[in-house]
């Protein structure tokens, strides 16, 4: 009924294991100072606790349950009801969820879809219609044109700072410079550093298609 699969990662295991590390040194200490057995918390896993009953427990460290949680640091279960989905294809899809939560951070924190201060169901329902779509559109810029090599910090950031002022003749950019506007000059090919822009330069930018 279902699959499971195992991955493992070198990175994680090293991560785990450090954070393991520290856990045993905390439980260390309070084995020796001998706290109560309330005082250890998660620590308990890695104790061996004598006496329950009394207020102070009688600990010493739990070697077996150590050695066992640093053989399997950096392994993974996956479980899924996909049976025959490609192994490949199951991590690949659940390394990817992350991306759905942060498609949701972004609308929450970048674009401010929350709170809403509407009543109608319709304009409740057009809000977050344009939410997503404003999500999407960012989306598209950051992976099919950008490679994902910027975050979307960055992009909105530059979305919200490019400004121009409109001058006797031509448009004047009064936006900060920055490397990421500088690469997506090469990019797009468009005239985002120049200090003046023309009336064509400014329909150029507002007409540049993906």
């Amino acid at each position: 009924t279902e699959k499971r699969l195992v991955t493992y990662n070198p990175k994680l295991a090293s991560k785990k294991k450090y954070e393991i590390a520290k856990q045993i040194e905390k439980a260390r200490n309070l084995c020796y100072s001998q706290a109560k057995r309330s005082e250890y918390g998660d620590l308990g896993k890695y104790v061996n606790f004598i006496d329950e009953d009394g207020e102070k427990a009688k600990a010493s460290i739990n070697e077996s349950m150590i050695e066992k949680e640093l053989k399997f640091a950096g392994y993974n279960m996956l479980v899924t009801s996909e049976k025959d989905m490609d192994d490949i294809d199951i991590y690949n899809t659940y390394h990817n969820l992350w991306r759905i939560e942060e498609s949701f951070r972004i609308m929450k924190s970048d674009l401010d879809a929350r709170p809403v201060f509407l009543q109608k169901e319709n304009s409740i329902k057009g809000h977050f219609l344009i939410c997503y779509l404003a999500v999407l559109l960012e989306r598209i810029l950051q992976f099919k044109v950008l490679n994902n090599q910027y975050s979307t910090h960055q992009i909105m950031k530059f979305i919200r700072s490019f400004k121009v002022v409109k001058g006797e003749s031509k448009y004047i950019n009064v936006t900060a410079s920055s490397e990421f506007i500088k690469e997506f000059e090469k990019i797009t090919n468009l005239p985002l550093t120049n200090y003046y822009l023309t009336e064509r330069q400014i329909r150029q930018i507002f007409n540049y298609k993906i």
